[in-house]
């Protein structure tokens, strides 16, 4: 059965949506290069001479600052840099004793007590003790022991009382972490 006019003539007469789309497509790509061309001409003709002319009036103005500035001031200024620097450098490396002292108060038995302290070269701290008992000296030394700022003990000289009821003595040499010993400059 042949297909009737009427359809046959609806047929021809229709259009493919895919026609439309393509336009649809070319229509906005060549949009987005028409607004990427006029940014760039608007960049290169519009912002880049300005750019430019900023440029050169900051190149003025460091060209009168060089001329203002005599080479014996500029020589000056880099000898007071220069001094500053090795300042800054050297106040890094330096030994703060104030954090030690913190550190051993918070660090100490409750019935123990120094003598001597000499603070030497490797982060050396030289402690001589006094202590009531022999078990305070053990606490004290556990304490030293535990803790995460001390490297190394080191024990020496532990006297008994001569005297019944008089105290006992210690040597003790502690190796620190350099974190306790250093300022924090930063």
């Amino acid at each position: 059965m042949p297909l009737p006019e009427k359809v046959i003539e609806q047929l021809g007469q229709e259009r493919s949506q895919t026609q439309g789309w393509a336009f649809g497509a070319l229509f906005f790509s060549g949009g987005i290069l028409f607004l990427t061309v006029a940014i760039y001409f608007g960049l290169t003709l519009g912002y880049e001479p300005y750019l430019q002319s900023q440029l050169s009036h900051v190149k003025d103005q460091v060209n009168t600052l060089n001329q203002s500035v005599t080479t014996s001031d500029q020589a000056q200024l880099i000898n007071f840099y220069s001094q500053i620097s090795n300042l800054q450098s050297l106040l890094k490396k330096h030994t703060h004793a104030t954090q030690l002292f913190s550190w051993l108060e918070n660090n100490t038995e409750a019935n123990v007590y120094y003598q001597s302290f000499a603070l030497a070269s490797g982060n050396q701290v030289t402690l001589g003790g006094v202590a009531r008992s022999e078990a305070d000296v053990n606490q004290q030394i556990a304490i030293f022991e535990s803790s995460p700022d001390v490297s190394s003990v080191n024990v020496s000289n532990v006297s008994a009382p001569q005297l019944l009821g008089t105290t006992w003595n210690f040597n003790v040499v502690l190796v620190m972490n350099p974190s306790i010993l250093l300022a924090s400059t930063q």
